[in-house]
């Protein structure tokens, strides 16, 4: 397994990615922030942890899990997504967080 890190990212903010949400199914997001996360060193830390925030499609609302997403480049990850707000406009904020 790929350890993914926030340069694996960092280009790819405010793009468009495709969310699989199962066989025939798929949703737009828009990766809208990266955040660096508090660190604090333990042995064996594999990475600095952060989190991704991405917006998705008006008062379409999917459930915290596992999902492929899929970016215009063709580079595709599997990510635990977790829808975390909503914002006036009835777009859901989902998050994934890298520790």
């Amino acid at each position: 397994m790929t350890i993914l890190t926030m340069d694996d990212f960092t280009d790819k903010q405010g793009d468009a990615f495709q969310m699989l949400v199962d066989d025939a199914t798929t949703l737009d997001l828009t990766l809208t922030r990266i955040k660096e996360e508090k660190s604090s060193n333990y042995p064996g830390q594999a990475r600095a942890p952060f989190s991704l925030f991405f917006d998705g499609t008006k008062d379409v609302h999917c459930p915290q899990r596992i999902y492929r997403l899929r970016h215009a480049s063709g580079w595709e990850v599997e990510i635990f997504l977790v829808p975390v707000g909503r914002n006036q406009d009835g777009i859901y904020t989902y998050q994934a967080v890298f520790n």
